[in-house]
């Protein structure tokens, strides 16, 4: 939308038919062109107000709407990885001695045909691998949180 007000001299103006205006209502077109929206964002907004939801500032929505866009490319496009967890996260490992051991996460390797967690013991045992273990373990003999852990466990003493 092609903008009407300019600011010249300290003060919005607006040219309109051969005449040059400064008033309130300039004022106020001129704080609405500034926010960048369109009239129907406005109107959204103004029932989300009415409503009681919460408005996003404008230029957080702006950039969350862009990395939206753009991880949905991404994961359209096969590009796109979610990992389990992060480097520095704690992980537990339900090991063939029927303990849990504890590790720090190192890193996370995204390679050719496997992403691996790589990690630190805390506590425990090295049950499977010192380095670390690849993410289809997750939830398996892995798990995100010591609660799992303890689950799988239980339930690998049940059946034995």
């Amino acid at each position: 939308m092609e903008r009407l007000t300019y600011f010249k001299n300290g003060e919005w103006r607006m040219d309109f038919n051969g005449c040059q205006y400064q008033a309130n209502f300039v004022d106020r077109l001129a704080a609405y062109e500034e926010t960048g929206l369109t009239p129907e964002q406005c109107a959204e907004y103004a029932k989300a107000d009415r409503e009681g939801r919460y408005i996003v500032l404008r230029d957080a929505e702006q950039d969350g709407v862009k990395r939206i866009r753009e991880l949905a490319e991404a994961d359209k496009d096969g590009r796109l990885v979610v990992l389990p967890c992060k480097s520095g996260d704690t992980v537990y490992e339900v090991t063939s001695r029927k303990t849990i051991s504890e590790y720090r996460v190192k890193a996370i390797r995204v390679e050719l045909f496997w992403t691996f967690i790589e990690w630190d013991i805390v506590a425990g045992f090295v049950d499977k691998s010192n380095f670390g273990v690849p993410v289809n373990e997750i939830g398996k003999s892995v798990f995100l949180t010591r609660e799992e852990a303890e689950r799988a466990l239980q339930e690998m003493e049940g059946k034995a």
